[in-house]
């Protein structure tokens, strides 16, 4: 799937089941509901992919109802018109590096980049990711590129030869 914005950068956030509507994915077009995150602070912690699994584990560690949200920080900005800083992190939200903050008090579904997606746990109890970033773009190419292969006409051909209107056009 290409991105809305051709250089943006995606950000993601976790949540509980329950706080994410079933609906959010396919209603996100009518900007009428949003993530609000932890009420309790003025911004929504947001991460990049390297910084999910230490960020997931730190919050969300063993819990089986937790979802994957990927939003557009493009999208973020320039249309819901939130103000994103990348400030240091806090030692409870892992990951490494600066932190991308959302300041605004939610995040519109509208700049949802994906569906949610709900995280399975491994054997080990850790969170399983889909494909993200540059694996999910080889991923979608790879599969472009076999549909393109396997692309023939034969379940629709009848073997009639192909229709020429201008056969018929001559006798006007």
């Amino acid at each position: 799937m290409a991105s809305r914005f051709s250089d943006s950068t995606i950000l993601y956030t976790f949540a509980s089941s329950q706080s994410v509507p079933d609906d959010a994915w396919r209603t996100r077009l009518g900007w009428t509901s949003a993530f609000k995150g932890d009420q309790a602070r003025s911004f929504i912690n947001l991460y990049t992919v390297n910084q999910m699994a230490g960020a997931v584990e730190a919050s969300f560690a063993g819990k089986q109802d937790v979802v994957l949200l990927s939003f557009n920080e493009d999208s973020m900005r320039e249309e819901a018109d939130l103000e994103i800083k990348f400030e240091a992190a806090e030692s409870a939200s892992g990951g490494a590096g600066a932190h991308a903050h959302c300041y605004g008090g939610y995040i519109p579904y509208a700049c949802l980049e994906a569906p949610p997606a709900l995280l399975e746990l491994n054997d080990n109890g850790q969170h399983i990711f889909p494909l993200l970033g540059a694996a999910l773009a080889e991923a979608n190419k790879l599969a472009r590129e076999e549909e393109r292969a396997n692309d023939s006409d034969e379940a629709t051909d009848d073997g009639l030869p192909a229709f020429n209107q201008a056969m018929f056009d001559e006798d006007d």
